[in-house]
């Protein structure tokens, strides 16, 4: 029996994946250009400034540290955006409401509160987390364990509800009979993080994360909207696109240890899970989950109606079949993907806001086993339907040791989701393929000059001149150019003379090339004909 168990993960992702890592796009070093989010470097942008925008942004930046230098530098950069367009080291596609969002609100307050404070436009924008090398995205290993461990937690709970008052940890290491590290079932289990598969490198896009109410309003409600979104809630944040086919690879280890019988250092022996049933674990714990999400969101009218119909054909085609045979599954990962997706089965207690205490003026709350809203990826503040959920993602499974085949049904299904960016990823898509051409082209034309330089270092002082005139005079053709006073047709005079010294086989070629560019220039007429015949002659004689 092996003792590790691997497997390849190939994974493409259903909806939006926003996985946070501190980070921002912050407003200072992007500017956002027609339908295009353009990244830069400090430095590099000081390098394309003037003297003079210099000395204007220093004078800025110099002042009192307030809300209001920030607005500066905000405004300057935005007015300055033409420069640092062709500098930047990183371009994301924006949507159009999100361009007019951002052209509001750059170096403006948004609003002045009731003791005349103003407040500054919040523009940073939430960065998935990324390879700090080249900018892509990057599915950490963690999240996807963290996502599994729910999964494995549940199924051995199977729906029970809490014993007493217990707390996370305290519910964990009951489910998994542990009270030490190496007796934690997920010890065993080892996952690298996923890399970014698309090799030009279009990776991400922005959107929206708004909060909307789950259920009608009833009659009488006060309002139709959700806690969050009366407050105007809503973040801004870099996602994974939906519907990106085999986008990540990544590779799960779990070790098999079913040989050894040692419960102080071992988890006990049914919580070994070969990858098999990690995978039955998750399709049984997060696919009813976004079964139940789909129908209740299109209840709603809220979902993207592409994405909806996508969807359902999935999962009753090839792809649920694979899932119902745990070749492939679906787990939840990374920021707003709902408290359901995260918590138990039975234990599940989420805490509702109910707005504020008229009397008390306190905001009041309510444990649930169910939210009262979701967090929907959106193109637009506004947005009350076309929306998408966060998170979503189905993972392949394959052992290393085997051949992976294409699987065309699920790849054609997601390349034909059109969303408000499809456009602009293939037009990056074709941009980056012309660059990489173009370096191609470089390096192909440096290393044919640098075997050109080779070769004619090792030429005699005769063919150094014959290569010379043989260049401009290709030159010349491939410009059109007749000049018979030019420096063509002077330096063929000149060699006609100096080459009466050569060795036969160079007088022979300059010969050659001297009746191919006077049948070019034009031969004249008469006495300068007969000279310039009797130059070539003179050169040929003994040659033959």
């Amino acid at each position: 029996m092996k003792f590790l168990e691997t497997s390849q993960l190939l994974i493409s992702t259903l909806s939006p994946v926003h996985v946070g890592c501190g980070e921002d796009y912050d407003p200072t070093r992007y500017v956002i250009e027609n339908d295009t989010l353009y990244e830069f470097e400090p430095g590099a942008a000081l390098a394309v400034f003037t003297a003079q925008d210099r000395e204007q942004l220093l004078k800025i930046v110099n002042s009192s540290a307030t809300d209001r230098m920030l607005q500066q530098v905000q405004a300057f950069f935005y007015q300055h955006r033409q420069k640092l367009i062709p500098i930047a080291s990183r371009r994301v596609p924006v949507g159009p409401k999100m361009v007019a969002f951002y052209q509001k609100r750059v170096g403006k307050t948004v609003q002045v509160e009731g003791d005349g404070a103003q407040l500054l436009n919040r523009l940073e924008i939430e960065r998935t987390f990324f390879n700090p090398v080249n900018g892509v995205p990057v599915l950490p290993g963690s999240s996807l364990k963290g996502a599994i461990r729910t999964a494995l937690l549940d199924g051995v709970n199977g729906g029970r509800p809490l014993a007493g008052q217990e707390r996370s940890l305290a519910l964990q290491q009951r489910l998994f009979r542990y009270d030490r590290f190496e007796q934690d079932p997920l010890r065993l289990i080892h996952l690298m993080d996923a890399v970014f598969m698309d090799e030009v490198g279009v990776g991400s896009e922005l959107r929206f994360a708004v909060n909307r109410r789950r259920k009608a309003p009833k009659p009488g409600d006060s309002s139709t909207k959700s806690q969050a979104e009366q407050r105007d809630l809503y973040q801004l944040l870099e996602c994974v696109p939906a519907a990106r086919y085999r986008v990540f690879a990544g590779q799960l280890t779990v070790q098999q240890v079913d040989q050894f019988n040692d419960d102080q250092r071992l988890p006990a022996l049914p919580l070994r899970w070969n990858t098999p049933q990690i995978a039955t674990a998750c399709n049984r714990f997060y696919r009813p989950q976004l079964e139940a999400e789909i129908q209740q969101m299109q209840e709603r009218s809220y979902l993207d109606s592409h994405w909806a119909v996508l969807m359902e054909q999935l999962l009753k085609g090839s792809m649920g079949q694979r899932l119902d045979k745990n070749q492939a599954f679906l787990v939840r990962v990374g920021r707003h993907s709902g408290a359901e997706s995260v918590t138990l089965n039975g234990v599940r207690s989420i805490k509702i806001l109910l707005g504020k205490d008229s009397a008390t003026g306190k905001m009041c709350s309510e444990n649930r086993a169910t939210g009262t809203s979701w967090w929907l990826a959106a193109g637009d503040i506004q947005a009350k339907t076309g929306m998408l959920p966060f998170g979503w993602l189905l993972v392949e499974w394959h052992p290393v040791n085997q051949a992976v085949s294409d699987w065309p049904d699920v790849q054609v299904a997601l390349a034909g989701l059109p969303t408000e960016y499809t456009e602009w990823i293939n037009r990056e898509r074709e941009r980056r393929c012309q660059q990489i051409k173009a370096v191609a082209q470089k390096q192909a034309e440096e290393q044919a000059r640098q075997a050109a330089a080779v070769v004619e270092a090792a030429l005699t002082p005769a063919q150094k001149e014959l290569a010379q005139l043989r260049r401009w005079f290709e030159e010349d053709q491939g410009a059109k150019r007749k000049e018979p006073g030019g420096r063509l047709a002077n330096r063929l005079n000149e060699l006609l003379r100096e080459g009466l010294a050569w060795p036969a086989a160079e007088r022979e070629v300059l010969a050659g090339l001297a009746e191919a560019i006077y049948g070019y220039l034009d031969w004249g007429s008469g006495k300068k004909k007969q000279e310039r015949k009797a130059k070539i002659q003179q050169l040929c004689q003994g040659v033959n």
